[in-house]
């Protein structure tokens, strides 16, 4: 590990109603594997990138996150997942992007996919493959076949769980749900990365915050941070930059209030947000009934948080 720069890192399993009180230790245990699995990348002088994109494939896996398999079911009951990712600093595919060698921002988004068992790893695909930022629906799946990843039928993606919410929830007060993860390495590169299934009986087609690049996930040389709530309050704030913005003269536990503050404010709406700074500092702050984070500094190991 290089001991200029000690690693960080601090993911989120969704911010919404509260749970059932039953799964809180399986939620509890998910959320520290995940974290684990990042840290792992962490301490043995792995990537930003790799590290958020094994918490958050991790995530993904799990039946207990609104991600990947799991996911919540629109009004139609069927899955539309959204993911994105960004990094900085990025080392650029001369022969994809001008500028040979070039070291940037990275990022890359997937909206509306139904066939993706990891849209955080398609996600990275459009970012590593392509010129563009975001892809939606089959073209998006085309890529991530192309690339290798693993393809199912949507009805695969569909859990007991989903489907037992979606029954519940259509016609009433919608829940959120999202997970994400943020971390900064041993190099000194930050990164972020955030997918979801959406909101439980959302409109079919409906695309949000979580495949925005600036509302649900941002980093730059400041910060990194991720998002989960409303998606709609998030993406007319751009939560995620604004509060990595805020970076530049306050510490991220602070950044992290002010930007729910900001958004309750101006567009209403519950919501959560994780941050870690340059220096590995982490904050994040919420506004609806639950947030679970997990969070690794070399300092204080593994932590779990139900808030």
């Amino acid at each position: 590990m290089n001991r200029a720069i000690a690693p960080a890192l601090i993911i989120h399993g969704g911010a919404g109603v509260r749970g059932p009180a039953e799964e809180r230790p399986a939620r509890q245990r998910a959320m520290l594997e995940a974290a684990d699995r990042a840290r792992s990348v962490l301490v043995s002088g792995g990537s930003a990138l790799d590290a958020v994109c094994a918490a958050t494939v991790t995530m993904e896996d799990s039946p207990l996150f609104n991600a990947g398999y799991g996911s919540a079911l629109n009004s139609d009951g069927e899955v539309e997942m959204d993911a994105s990712l960004m990094v900085l600093p990025f080392a650029c595919d001369s022969n994809r992007l001008d500028g040979a060698g070039a070291t940037t921002i990275g990022a890359g988004a997937v909206a509306g996919v139904r066939r993706i068992r990891n849209p955080i790893l398609a996600a990275r695909a459009v970012m590593t493959e392509t010129p563009h930022v975001l892809i939606i629906g089959a073209a998006a799946e085309r890529l991530a076949s192309r690339c290798g990843l693993a393809l199912c039928r949507p009805e695969e993606l569909i859990t007991d769980r989903a489907r037992a919410r979606w029954k519940t929830y259509m016609g009433r007060t919608p829940e959120h749900g999202t997970v994400g993860a943020v971390a900064l390495d041993t190099n000194g590169q930050l990164a972020a990365a955030t997918s979801t299934g959406g909101i439980t009986g959302k409109m079919a087609g409906r695309v949000g915050d979580s495949a925005i690049v600036g509302a649900g996930t941002y980093a730059d040389r400041i910060g990194a941070a991720s998002a989960t709530g409303f998606g709609e309050a998030i993406m007319k704030t751009t939560l995620c930059r604004e509060v990595v913005r805020m970076l530049s003269r306050t510490a991220p536990s602070r950044a992290a209030a002010m930007g729910i503050k900001m958004l309750e404010v101006m567009a209403g709406g519950e919501a959560g947000i994780i941050v870690v700074d340059r220096r590995g500092r982490i904050g994040y702050a919420h506004n609806a009934q639950a947030m679970d984070i997990a969070t690794f500094t070399p300092a204080e190991g593994l932590r779990h948080y139900h808030l």
